[in-house]
């Protein structure tokens, strides 16, 4: 199933099952979105402003769904900021028991700053390497940064997944990842 590109338009939810659910709805100029596990919010996206050169967040301005035969579904978004063109692929992967969640920024200039940003719920705590786990009844959701292209930080309840390293020659295109990983 395909679905054409949305702007200021229904709000999309990708149903994951026992894997959550994410869901995308439009906030002023973009795309913003929030995963949840039953009736507990998870993350939510940290989103800039339309002056925001550099935003919190990959500007999503449109996306659209996709599912696959081999049972992938996948939420692709595209927008724009500044001196940024971003890209991002949101893949549920129940074989894996996760999202994969896949990023670029291409750029004429080197970006002051490249994440995706998430407000926290209570209870995430620190897990292995640069990890961050919340458990959810008998569910253990679990934020990984995909190595060694990204790393995550964290400060109060804002968890940022970052590139590594941004190219530093322009015009270039920079990548980073992620997974959201949930089992029982």
């Amino acid at each position: 199933m395909t679905r054409g590109p949305q702007r200021t338009a229904e709000p999309l939810t990708l149903n994951g099952g026992k894997l959550g659910e994410l869901s995308f709805e439009w906030v002023e100029d973009r795309y913003h979105h929030v995963w949840r596990l039953g009736d507990t919010e998870l993350l939510t996206s940290a989103e800039g402003h339309s002056g925001c050169t550099w935003p919190e967040s990959p500007p999503l301005q449109q996306i659209h769904l996709q599912s696959f035969g081999d049972g992938r579904e996948v939420v692709f978004g595209v927008g724009m900021s500044g001196r940024g063109h971003w890209s991002a692929s949101f893949t549920l992967v129940p074989d894996l028991r996760c999202w994969i969640v896949e990023l670029a920024c291409r750029s004429s200039t080197k970006p002051e700053t490249l994440a995706s940003t998430y407000r926290l719920t209570n209870g995430w705590t620190p897990a292995s390497g640069s990890s961050w786990e919340l458990q959810v009844g008998d569910v253990v959701a679990r934020m990984e940064p995909i190595q060694p292209t990204t790393t995550a930080t964290r400060e109060a309840d804002l968890l940022s997944l970052q590139p590594a390293m941004i190219v530093e020659t322009t015009p270039s295109t920079t990548q980073w990842a992620f997974r959201l990983r949930v089992s029982e």
